[in-house]
């Protein structure tokens, strides 16, 4: 059997909802898949050291973080790059205009800084601490993550500025790398390995960048409908043994 190379989303696809918790037969298939020879890495959009610490938690050598804005192998970082400064900066400056409450993630700490009380974090799925703190926009000199209370009804958007928007908890948007895609293809340059054998996981819309040729796209049955009209295969929900049946319907077991 060719040695193929898996790249699996975190939430809703290895874990249950937003957490640390994988099914265990989900377990076992990562462990046979390890054991076969195979190549496993996380393919998420949680920052490096959460993921980090989630990958060496079930022994798990390789992730792509941060959307693929973020590489590393045996906890070694190969690459980590922020959002775009610029854009970020402009986005800030026009919540502080209309006194939308924010917090920024700016360095590789599951720590994110709010200069408001305010600020929403009460969700029990946020796995961040909620630091306040101030903070002076323009002397940021790295930005991973924005999120920012959503406008009440009746009250304008602000302008997105080419940043990426996803919806996230406690009513607020999340601004994080989306190019998970990108971030496969990098691994796999490291490596040295035929992007044609790389098989990606995943469930929700910041997937859609690594369900794309030259990768096998599998969906989650718990997956987005857009997704899955993506996929090159559905297999079952993630708490259904969906990753452990995909993997020996295709008999990389």
């Amino acid at each position: 059997m060719n040695k193929k190379y898996f790249f699996f989303d975190i939430d809703h696809t290895l874990g249950l909802d937003i957490s640390s918790i994988i099914p265990a037969d989900t377990v076992y298939c990562l462990n046979r898949l390890k054991q076969s020879g195979h190549f496993v890495s996380i393919a998420t959009g949680r920052l490096q050291c959460d993921a980090q610490h989630f990958a060496d938690h079930y022994g798990i050598h390789a992730v792509v973080s941060d959307g693929g804005n973020s590489l590393s192998i045996n906890g070694s970082i190969l690459e980590m790059n922020g959002l775009p400064l610029k854009n970020c900066k402009a986005l800030l400056h026009e919540l502080e205009e209309q006194h939308l409450p924010w917090a920024v993630v700016m360095d590789n700490t599951a720590c994110r800084y709010t200069p408001y009380a305010t600020y929403p974090h009460h969700d029990p799925r946020n796995y961040m601490k909620t630091v306040v703190r101030p903070i002076t926009i323009d002397s940021l000199t790295a930005i991973y993550k924005i999120m920012y209370a959503r406008p009440q009804s009746g009250q304008p958007e602000p302008n997105h500025h080419h940043l990426p928007h996803l919806e996230y908890i406690d009513h607020t948007w999340l601004i994080e790398p989306t190019d998970k895609g990108t971030g496969v293809e990098r691994m796999m340059q490291h490596l040295g390995a035929d992007p044609a054998e790389a098989i990606v996981f995943g469930d929700g819309l910041n997937d859609i960048s690594m369900f794309r040729k030259p990768f096998y796209s599998i969906a989650m049955g718990n997956g987005r409908p857009e997704l899955k009209k993506l996929a090159d295969y559905i297999t079952d929900d993630n708490d259904k043994g969906g990753i452990l049946h995909a993997c020996i319907h295709f008999g990389w077991l």
